[in-house]
């Protein structure tokens, strides 16, 4: 059973259009004695452009509202509204096809978009530098460390979600008209959950980048609290199955270059998501 849910935190306001709701919000597998509820009434909302940290334990059903976001399931109640353009996935592999090279795995979502061969060609060259792999294109995916696997693999999918970049905004064939223009949207499944410390903290500090530079709307799943106060401008925080979000919090602005008060902000908000998380897992376990 699902804990108590407390008033959820106000985040900050938000000018910029809706990227994806969620209202009521539930998805059961199976039917009778043996069906699972993944999820309960999830309310959830993301503007244009928002990097949001879904938060929780295993199981809780966070992959589930990933593969809702992104079209591969139906809800069984509620209703998902995704009106951002283009959403694409990044999971924990990197998942390239490993007789492409780095530059032809970037090419292959906007190949399969129609676009022709020098734009796409272009627009990898310019999302490899992005992601610092400039000059790597030609490697192939064992010549390269897992690291920068996953950098081609966040290539790819900003590829996938940003089409032909600011060139490809307006465009009807990749549903910038019916998006008006909006940002594309990147769904992210723990993706740097496999990587050492070291590369998994540089990778961190790239994707803020990325997100920065692309104005990307992007929902990042994720376990570790560090990760999600770095990373994100709000967290949600699930309970243990069926998942429901028990609690927002709005992260300090400031990211890596945030000043000493910024920090202890910073620390005082990890140390109230981790014993809120620990509330739930424990409630659950109980």
């Amino acid at each position: 059973m699902p804990v108590d849910t407390p008033a959820i935190a106000e985040h900050r306001p938000r000018t910029s259009p809706t990227a994806l709701s969620l209202t009521g919000v539930g998805k059961t597998f199976g039917t009778g004695p043996g069906a699972v509820t993944a999820l309960h009434d999830i309310d959830l909302h993301v503007g244009d452009g928002e990097f949001v940290c879904l938060l929780g334990a295993s199981g809780c059903g966070k992959s589930t509202l990933l593969n809702l976001l992104a079209g591969l399931d139906d809800a069984t109640t509620g209703t998902v509204e995704v009106r951002a353009a283009r959403p694409s996935f990044m999971f924990q592999e990197a998942a390239l096809m490993p007789w492409l090279t780095a530059q032809r795995n970037v090419e292959l979502p906007l190949q399969l978009a129609g676009h022709g061969r020098s734009a796409r060609r272009e627009r990898a060259g310019e999302l490899l530098e992005l992601v610092r792999l400039d000059g790597m294109g030609p490697k192939r995916p064992h010549e390269l460390s897992g690291g920068m696997r996953q950098r081609v693999s966040l290539a790819r999918a900003l590829a996938a979600a940003t089409g032909l970049g600011a060139a490809d905004s307006g465009s009807a064939q990749s549903g910038g008209a019916e998006h008006g223009g909006a940002p594309g949207l990147l769904l992210m499944d723990e993706p740097f959950a496999a990587l050492d410390a070291i590369t998994r903290d540089v990778l961190q500090g790239e994707l803020l980048r990325v997100w920065r530079a692309t104005g990307t709307t992007i929902v990042f799943v994720t376990h570790d609290v560090r990760e999600a106060v770095r990373l994100a401008e709000r967290v949600v925080l699930l309970s243990s199955r069926p998942g429901t979000v028990v609690r927002e919090w709005t992260v300090p602005a400031g990211g890596d270059n945030g000043s000493d008060s910024d920090d202890r902000e910073a620390a005082e908000l990890h140390d109230d998501i981790t014993g809120r998380l620990r509330q739930v897992i424990t409630s659950h376990a109980a």
